[in-house]
């Protein structure tokens, strides 16, 4: 069993979502988790941006915090590694399959947007970002210029416009996976994405290069809001919940995980509270 806080001298690296977690719901802001950001960079603790969210949108973000970290994008569909970030020695399995500014960047899927927004036009009710017009997905997300344009940025997923009933899900998974393809619900919207797009798998993957890097014992948290969290929350030792905008949390029963009684960054606030000690 791992006791809290965690001691000064254990190696950590905390894997986070953003909407709704690290940054507010509504205002897309980070403000509210700034200071608990700063707590973990004082003890050279990795944070791991694992999100839905763009490679555009993600990286705009770190510059905005004062990060350079590696970071999961598009739901696992694909990892960041700053340039020159693990060693040598790491001896990747993968070659980047793009290098641009400061980052490497590893596919882990087998699909793309265009094959996906190829396949979603087989189905005529359903809407994703990329067929909807800039007004629409401004009154949809509260996000406008170039901030919309980071959102829209997607390489190998598409988010759904398009609300969907529960009783409309489990028919549109069945027929997204004989095209090799499957449906998430994040907080805010559903996204289409590869079959092989998972949090966890990226997780996983960016672990074994962190213990490849790190002497001593690893310990591993993090920390989400959503039902897509869960492959994140189950590749790592400590998970924390925070709840969801209306104060109420997702619907996840696993072994160990700590919900969290705040919301959104406060919550994310809370956990780095719980793991590093008052």
């Amino acid at each position: 069993m791992i006791h809290l806080p965690i001691p000064p001298a254990q190696p950590l690296v905390l894997f986070t979502d953003l909407d709704g977690t690290l940054i507010d719901h509504h205002t897309y802001s980070a403000d509210g988790a700034r200071e608990a950001l700063h707590r973990l960079a004082g003890r050279g603790i990795p944070v791991i941006f694992c999100s839905t969210k763009t490679f555009a949108e993600q990286t705009y973000l770190q510059q905005e915090l004062g990060i350079l970290q590696p970071f999961i994008f598009e739901n696992g569909s694909a990892v960041a590694v700053p340039k020159s970030y693990f060693t040598p020695k790491s001896a990747r399995v993968l070659t980047p399959y793009k290098r641009t500014g400061n980052y490497e960047l590893f596919s882990l899927v087998n699909a793309n947007a265009a094959t996906i927004r190829s396949e979603l036009a087989r189905f005529p009710n359903l809407r994703g970002f990329s067929n909807a017009s800039d007004a629409e997905l401004s009154d949809a997300t509260g996000l406008t210029g170039n901030a919309l344009q980071r959102a829209k940025d997607r390489q190998f997923t598409e988010t759904l416009i398009t609300p969907l009933h529960m009783d409309e899900i489990d028919p549109l998974n069945r027929e997204l996976a004989k095209r090799g393809l499957a449906l998430s619900r994040g907080g805010r919207f559903h996204t289409v994405q590869p079959v092989q797009a998972d949090k966890g798998k990226a997780v996983q993957w960016l672990k074994q290069l962190f213990r490849k890097n790190t002497s001593g014992q690893l310990l591993f948290a993090a920390t989400g809001d959503s039902p897509n969290d869960i492959p994140m929350f189950n590749a790592v030792d400590l998970s924390f919940l925070v709840q969801r905008f209306d104060g109420t949390w997702t619907d996840i029963d696993m072994p160990g995980l700590v919900r969290i009684n705040a919301i959104g960054p406060s919550g994310f606030s809370a956990a780095v509270s719980m793991l590093l000690g008052e």
